[in-house]
C-alpha cells in the first residue's frame, strides 16, 4: 500500500511514546546535575580539599551524583534502544503479512474503516483476487511451493499496483487493490499491466505458472454507503462470476 498511509510515523506506537518520555526525563536530569555542579563550583573552589573534610564530602557527593547520572543515562538509552527495536518488530507483525511483506488483514481493515463516512468513498474502486491453482499446488507439491507461489504473485501485484492504489493480502488466498477516484479506465490499465507481468512470469517458467481470477466493483456505479457493502459485493462477484486474467 502507499507509503503515506502505512508510515510508522502515523501509527500509534507505545514504544515511541516511552522513548520520548524517557529521553525528555533524562535531559531534565542531566540539566539539573549540570546546574547543581555549576552552583557548587564557587564553594568548592574556595575550599582547601586537602584539609577541609566538609569540602571533600561535598566534592565527593557531587562527583558520585554526576557518575550515577552518567551511568543511568547510558543504561537507560541502551534499554530504550532495545525497546524500540522490539517495538519495530512488533509493529511489523501487527501490520504486515509475514510471508509477503504486504499489509495484512488488520491493516486492510484499518484502511477500509478510514474511507467510511468520507467524501472519498463514492470514488473508490475495489478489486479482489485469488490464485486459482493454489489449492492444487498445496496438495500436489506441498505448502512450501504454495507459499512460494503466493510470494511471487504478491511481488508482482505490489510492483504493479503501488502506482494505482493500496495493495494488501486480506487473508490466506485473498488479495486486494483499492483505487481512489477510480474510473473504468484506471481499472482496465491496472488489469492490463498486471496481466502483462503475469504472462511474462509464466513464460519464463521459473516456477509454477500463476492462474489468477478476480472481481472488481466501482462505487461510482454501485453507490454503496459503506466500504463493507462494497467489499461484500466484490467477494460475491468473485464467488459467483469470477473473471480470469488472460
Amino acid at each position: 500500500m502507499r507509503e503515506e498511509f502505512y508510515t510508522r510515523g502515523k501509527r500509534t506506537n507505545l514504544y515511541n511514546s516511552i522513548f520520548m518520555y524517557k529521553s525528555v526525563s533524562l535531559c531534565v536530569l542531566c540539566i539539573t546535575a549540570a546546574i547543581l555542579t555549576f552552583n557548587c563550583r564557587s564553594d568548592l573552589i574556595k575550599f582547601d580539599f586537602s584539609h577541609n573534610k566538609t569540602s571533600q564530602r561535598l566534592l565527593l557527593s557531587v562527583l558520585i551524583f554526576v557518575l550515577i547520572v552518567f551511568i543511568s543515562v547510558v543504561i537507560d538509552f541502551y534499554i530504550l534502544k532495545k525497546t524500540t527495536n522490539i517495538g519495530f518488530k512488533l509493529n511489523r507483525l501487527a501490520y504486515l503479512d509475514k510471508l509477503t511483506g504486504l499489509p495484512n488483514r488488520f491493516s486492510c481493515d484499518l484502511l477500509f474503516e478510514s474511507f467510511n463516512g468520507t467524501d472519498r468513498l463514492p470514488g473508490v474502486g475495489f478489486i479482489v483476487m485469488r490464485i486459482n491453482n493454489l489449492p492444487a499446488v498445496n496438495q500436489s507439491t506441498g505448502h512450501d511451493n504454495g507459499n512460494n507461489l503466493i510470494y511471487e504473485f504478491c511481488y508482482i501485484l505490489e510492483d504493479v499496483g503501488e502506482k494505482y492504489g493500496y495493495v494488501g493480502r486480506n487473508g490466506g488466498n485473498e488479495f486486494i487493490i483499492m483505487i481512489e477516484n477510480c474510473s473504468d479506465t484506471d481499472c482496465d490499465l491496472f488489469l492490463s499491466d498486471l496481466t502483462k507481468r503475469i504472462r511474462g512470469y509464466n513464460e519464463m517458467a521459473v516456477g509454477t505458472p500463476l492462474e489468477i481470477s478476480y472481481a472488481g466493483v466501482l462505487n461510482s456505479e454501485e453507490k454503496k454507503k459503506t466500504m463493507s457493502e462494497l467489499i461484500s459485493l466484490a467477494y460475491k462477484k468473485l464467488k459467483d462470476i469470477p473473471q480470469i486474467l488472460s
